[in-house]
């Protein structure tokens, strides 16, 4: 089961003022500046990728708003709201430049920044993003689904699913399951895990592009999900982990961190 390493610092938390947002975020390490993008259930998550990802960066991992330790945004309505934000994060930590990672969900945000700024990404990761329109795919429905279903769906190996899974099934941690639940779907209910305009738009991204992908993804499977983004964003590279689904990240952590830090050292 992938955890965090045990040799590695503790991340440091801070809480963030974003122009009038407030902002949970875990940073470590030390080197190019890397800002990661969680998936859904993984706000707060300090697990063996970050650790990995800290020998080589100075890693950032803010918690979206209404996950994790950073509450809920009304004023977030739409993806592009979220992608708005997190350029405004870039200022507010005056990062002039970035190394841009997002998984599934956080993969489908940093698509939409990239579109709209490639100017302040020095390399762009996607890791099994969701986010565009993919002919002939329908996203499987997780809101209708039960735990063991969501864990079929996203996982190729179940027991990893235990890195991602709250504390207990207590009052509070539902509340907070909810929370974060009534965050994505407020932004991917109608229509389900896309924005209509994004694959027209994707060949704007000028910046490196890496795709990341679990070779027994369900929810957004290599074809045709990463063979359309292959297809769209200009020059896109891809990789394939053999021993993944949805998350390899979370699953292969050390493979997917290796493969980010080559990509990025190749980067001129």
């Amino acid at each position: 089961m992938p955890v965090r390493r045990a040799d590695a610092p503790e991340p440091e938390r801070r809480d963030l003022d974003v122009r009038g947002t407030s902002v949970r975020m875990l940073s470590g390490g030390a080197g190019p500046d890397l800002v990661f993008l969680h998936g859904a259930g993984g706000a707060g998550r300090w697990l063996e990728f970050q650790a990995r990802l800290a020998e080589r960066f100075h890693v950032r991992c803010p918690s979206h708003p209404g996950h994790g330790g950073s509450p809920a945004a009304e004023w977030i309505e739409h993806i592009s709201d979220l992608a708005f934000h997190y350029l405004d994060l870039l200022d507010t930590l005056r990062l002039e430049r970035v190394h841009l990672v997002g998984a599934s969900f956080g993969g489908w945000i940093a698509a939409e920044v990239a579109v709209m700024a490639s100017h302040r990404l020095a390399s762009l990761t996607l890791i099994d993003p969701v986010g565009i329109k993919v002919d002939g795919w329908i996203y499987p429905f997780l809101f209708g689904m039960d735990i063991p279903e969501i864990v079929q769906t996203v996982f190729h190996n179940p027991m990893a699913a235990l890195a991602l899974a709250p504390p207990d099934q207590s009052v509070d941690t539902l509340a907070f399951q909810y929370r974060q639940g009534a965050a994505i779907a407020r932004v991917s209910w109608n229509p389900y895990l896309y924005d209509p305009l994004l694959r027209r738009r994707l060949a704007r991204i000028t910046t490196p592009t890496l795709l990341c992908w679990g070779a027994h993804d369900r929810l957004a499977p290599v074809e045709p999900c990463a063979q359309a983004w292959v297809k769209e964003v200009p020059g896109a590279r891809l990789r394939v982990f053999a021993d993944s689904g949805h998350v390899p990240h979370v699953e292969e952590p050390a493979a997917v961190a290796a493969a980010i830090a080559e990509f990025c050292g190749g980067i001129r």
